[in-house]
């Protein structure tokens, strides 16, 4: 018996129902009995491991999400490329890693730049469109595109003049009086080996 707190039964039911199918036919996609169903949903008792299988293929779910509630659709956060000696973001086609957010895209950190807020091995979550509204962005960390097509990742501080800004580093000289097209604000920042990666290098 799994026990009434368990879920697995009301996300098995809920999937089964969201795709229009009676128990008996899902039993029959799975290969087994058509009173089989019942009981998993009642969570009376667990179906074996190669089942759970079978379920989420014919649910078009993972047998994680069956079991645990995690999600399925877990797909890629794009990794536009590595932040480099100085902070300056290099593009690199260094493929996926498993989280998926279509807003944003990493950048994986191998300079010790923006040290200790940001390591190397580590893979910074960036908003995806830039922002041209800079002054709202004061005193954040951003991937900032200068006017000379490089990106470096900064802290955004005012600059001497309204048009320009100081982009700042812990471990890096400031930049001072810096002409930006536009900057991708920095909302997050995960370990590397807290993705699984399908990456290529």
């Amino acid at each position: 018996m799994i026990g009434h707190g368990s879920s697995f039964g009301r996300r098995l039911r809920s999937l089964r129902l969201a795709k229009g199918l009676r128990q008996a036919e899902l039993a029959r996609l799975v290969g087994r009995h058509q009173t089989a169903i019942g009981p998993w949903e009642r969570d009376e008792y667990a179906p074996p491991p190669d089942i759970v299988e079978r379920l989420a293929r014919a649910l078009d779910t993972s047998a994680e999400y069956l079991l645990f509630g995690r999600h399925p659709r877990r797909s890629a956060i794009a990794l536009a490329g590595r932040i480099g000696p100085g902070g300056l973001a290099e593009p690199a086609e260094l493929g996926t890693a498993s989280l998926r957010d279509d807003q944003l895209i990493g950048w994986r950190v191998e300079d010790e730049t923006m040290a200790p807020a940001y390591r190397t091995g580590q893979v910074l979550l960036v908003l995806a469109t830039a922002e041209t509204r800079l002054d709202e962005l004061l005193g954040r960390d951003v991937v900032a595109e200068l006017a000379d097509g490089r990106n470096l990742l900064r802290r955004l501080l005012p600059g001497a003049r309204p048009e320009v800004f100081d982009l700042a580093a812990w471990n890096a000289p400031t930049l001072a009086g810096a002409s930006l097209v536009a900057a991708r604000r920095v909302v997050g920042v995960v370990a590397a080996e807290a993705l699984v990666a399908s990456t290529a290098e």
